[in-house]
């Protein structure tokens, strides 16, 4: 039984000692962001141009954006 015990503890010491090594020698790295960029102009091209003007559309200063009749 103390044979086994002490083979355990001997495994579980040379485990952790292979991990922290392992951890600081070269750590897993992460990527934060997207890999790819965002092409601008496909943004810029699905844009409709004959938008009407906010204040044709809303009233002002109402606290509530009523539509006009």
């Amino acid at each position: 039984m103390r044979k086994a015990l002490t083979m355990f503890g001997a495994a579980f010491v040379l485990a952790a000692g292979s991990f922290l090594a392992t951890m600081l020698t070269s750590p897993p790295t992460t990527v934060a962001g997207p890999r790819g960029a965002i092409d601008v102009y496909s943004i810029d091209v699905g844009v409709p141009q004959a938008l009407p003007e906010f204040e044709h559309q809303y009233r002002r200063h109402t606290g509530v954006l009523d539509t006009l009749p």
